[in-house]
């Protein structure tokens, strides 16, 4: 029933481009980026930087085998596609056309960055995408008090193919942890 439930999801995230986010964005070949560990780059959108972590990952605990394990799975899915979860910004002051965009690298039935969470490089909360203005709590938006703007997350995947995807991270975390791999 498990293999059937990863199955069905998988599907989900396969079917991305029928998804009904604030705003579809297709999804992008991976040969047209450019990866160094957890971040990349985007030849066709040179000003926006793709993670693939959605929080956190600035401070997060990592494996040290990490950025390995990222080049090696994609150079092992030369095929795999690139799908914007989520974007905020702008990331620089001096360009404020610029993006952080957090992004899931899918291939078939595999996903990269729950090959990360299931091989122990980083927590599962890495991969929760930052919240929209509306998703915040009070307490969150007051911190934003002395700023003169709100942040600006635009998601791209619907919710249910989202909770999906989390429930996937939890069974790899969880498989990592019980496995004592990398950070656990």
């Amino acid at each position: 029933m498990k293999r059937l439930t990863t199955y069905l999801t998988l599907f989900s995230l396969l079917t991305i481009n029928s998804c009904i986010g604030q705003e579809a964005k297709k999804p992008v070949k991976i040969s047209d980026f450019k990866f160094e560990s957890i971040f990349g780059m985007s030849f066709k959108e040179p000003k926006n930087t793709y993670c693939l972590l959605g929080s956190g990952f600035f401070r997060t605990p990592r494996s040290n085998n990490s950025d390995s394990l990222i080049s090696d799975w994609i150079k092992r899915h030369p095929d795999a596609i690139v799908v914007s979860v989520s974007s905020f910004g702008p990331t620089e002051i001096k360009d404020p056309e610029s993006k952080m965009v957090y992004c899931w690298i899918i291939d078939g039935q595999d996903t990269l960055n729950n090959y990360l969470i299931r091989n122990g490089c980083f927590p599962g909360g890495t991969m929760i995408r930052p919240k929209t203005w509306d998703e915040m709590e009070k307490w969150e938006k007051e911190l934003y008090e002395d700023i003169d703007e709100k942040p600006e997350v635009k998601v791209y995947v619907d919710k249910k193919t989202y909770d999906n995807f989390l429930d996937q991270i939890k069974s790899a975390e969880i498989f990592a942890r019980e496995n004592k791999l990398g950070i656990w």
